[in-house]
């Protein structure tokens, strides 16, 4: 009998982490090289943020828009603010965000203004990234919850659209004969690397190994 009820029991899923499941994101390095790498997404929205890295930073911002959505929707009933469906762009040269419906472009932002990325640890499909306000100056964190994929995998392209970034840049610079650095720092249960060029600088964070 007890064997019949654990049959039926709903099993849990089973973390798998990035190093097991290469075959999945193998192909995403490739593409946002050759600016071909997108994923549908919906566009929660961006806040101000006080800090330009953090995956706590990340999570409240998530959560802030999430409560936030519920709130207008709860007292506008259909009329509420929603999600945007769109599409999100990553290339060496920049993340853009694209209206699924209108087209229209929702955010341009340079590869070198981003500062962090950071796949959600209370939601598995929400992703965010950190960056400088071109015109105020200020810390902004972008929110996304995404439609087909994980957070994770995001963050994974947004790190390889940052890598071919710094490449070009310092095959630049070497033909200027400046050089650039690389730093990679691992811990014992999460990956953080940390790339610096000059005076660039991006942090991603999650579940990874180098």
């Amino acid at each position: 009998m007890n064997k019949l009820r654990q049959s039926f029991r709903r099993k849990k899923d089973i973390y798998v982490p990035e190093a097991s499941r290469p075959h999945q994101w193998q192909t995403d390095e490739e593409s946002v090289r050759t600016g071909k790498c997108s994923f549908q997404v919906k566009y929660l929205g961006h806040v101000e943020v006080e800090e330009s890295r953090g995956m706590h930073i990340c999570e409240e911002a998530v959560k802030r828009l999430k409560s936030e959505r519920k709130y207008f929707k709860g007292f506008f009933a259909k009329s509420g603010k929603k999600a945007i469906k769109a599409v999100l762009w990553v290339s060496a040269d920049g993340l853009r965000v694209v209206d699924e419906k209108t087209k229209d472009l929702l955010v341009d932002q340079t590869i070198e203004k981003v500062t962090f990325c950071a796949p959600d640890r209370n939601f598995d499909r929400a992703f965010s990234y950190i960056c400088r306000d071109g015109t105020t100056r200020r810390w902004i964190c972008h929110c996304f919850m995404t439609v087909k994929d994980t957070g994770e995998r995001l963050s994974h392209a947004v790190g390889c659209a940052f890598a071919a970034c710094l490449e070009r840049k310092q095959k630049r610079e070497k033909e200027c004969g400046v050089t650039a650095t690389f730093d990679a720092s691992r811990t014992t249960c999460t990956r953080k690397a940390t790339f610096n060029a000059s005076r660039t600088t991006f942090t991603r964070e999650g579940s990874f190994r180098v």
